[in-house]
């Protein structure tokens, strides 16, 4: 049986490989071009713009401007490869077999209905799986010296495409693949079924599930301090790479007010508009980075708990329905 599945998705699995390798093998090569281009110009090892006395703001902004097409272009690569492979490799997997009646052939050989799911799901799914996570880390290293460009790890699309997530996306399109197959036998459909499913949970997950795994950090300070560096075009007074969630602004007495961007004429300062609308502190809620793995555990096991239900879903169906 296993033989017979191997036959059978060899191709799908070799054209993954091969996609795989080859969008690794790009974010290698930047890695490589990007620590050589920071130890020519002396930063390297900049993260963030004044974390060392060389890691000053044209030298940041030079490198932003050298690859700030290839951090725009591989998160887009990354965020569409798990919906790809989900679409390719999980749909057709049973839902073709379904309309090609082979299944009443490979149903008749002694292979319980049980046996030939899971070894299908395992030698069609696995090295997917192993693929993708195995790439997602490679991410996390290779685009670390572009922390700056990237804007960090904890926002999108960088959180999205680095670390154990973009495995875990694989694993549930490919689950709602699967599942769509088996329950409406039809590959265009179960395909289409996976492109709408995985893009409403990746949607709602990161809109409003993450931003609460974890306790975000408050900042407060007043007007000056939390204006004063980047107005002066330094850094933010929350870390560069951090992901800020929220703002409260409080006049003199300490009484929380809103505050209207729009009625600033465009011409004066960010203090100065904050100060004209009886703005005297502001406080900051942010994730800074070192919640990064904290946040890809949290996602990940989610992930991974709904494919489990959408793979039980697919085998209930099975074991439910006529062949």
């Amino acid at each position: 049986m296993i033989w017979v599945a191997w036959r059978q998705q060899r191709l799908q699995l070799l054209v993954t490989t091969l996609l795989v390798v080859a969008v690794g093998a790009v974010m290698l090569f930047y890695r490589a071009d990007a620590v050589s281009y920071m130890q020519d110009r002396g930063i390297a090892g900049c993260l963030r713009i004044g974390e060392e006395p060389s890691c000053t703001q044209s030298a940041m902004g030079a490198l932003s401007d050298r690859y700030k097409t290839y951090v725009s272009v591989i998160p887009m690569v990354l965020l569409c490869l798990p919906v790809l492979l989900g679409m390719f490799a999980g749909a057709p997997l049973f839902a073709r077999e379904f309309e090609q009646g082979t299944h009443v052939f490979g149903l008749t050989q002694s292979v319980s209905r049980r046996r030939w799911w899971a070894t299908k799901i395992l030698v069609g799914g696995g090295p997917v799986a192993v693929l993708t996570f195995a790439l997602g880390l490679i991410g996390v290293w290779t685009l670390r010296p572009l922390n700056h460009v990237t804007r960090g790890a904890m926002m999108t699309p960088g959180f999205e495409t680095q670390g154990l997530v973009l495995g875990a996306y694989t694993v549930l399109a490919f689950a709602v693949g699967v599942a769509a197959g088996l329950m409406f036998r039809n590959t265009l459909a179960s395909m289409a079924i996976t492109l709408g499913v995985y893009l409403v949970v990746l949607i709602g997950v990161g809109g409003v599930a993450r931003p609460h795994y974890l306790a975000a950090e408050r900042i407060t300070g007043t007007v000056a301090e939390s204006t004063g560096e980047s107005e002066r075009g330094g850094h933010s007074w929350i870390p560069d790479d951090a992901w800020r969630v929220g703002s409260a602004y409080y006049d003199k007495d300490g009484r929380k007010i809103s505050f209207n961007p729009s009625g600033c004429d465009g011409t004066e300062t960010i203090q100065s508009c904050l100060g004209k609308q009886g703005v005297a502190k502001q406080s900051a809620d942010f994730h800074p980075a070192s919640q990064f793995w904290g946040f890809q555990a949290v996602e990940s096991a989610v992930f991974l708990a709904l494919s489990a239900g959408l793979l039980g879903l697919g085998a209930w169906s099975l074991r439910r329905r006529v062949l």
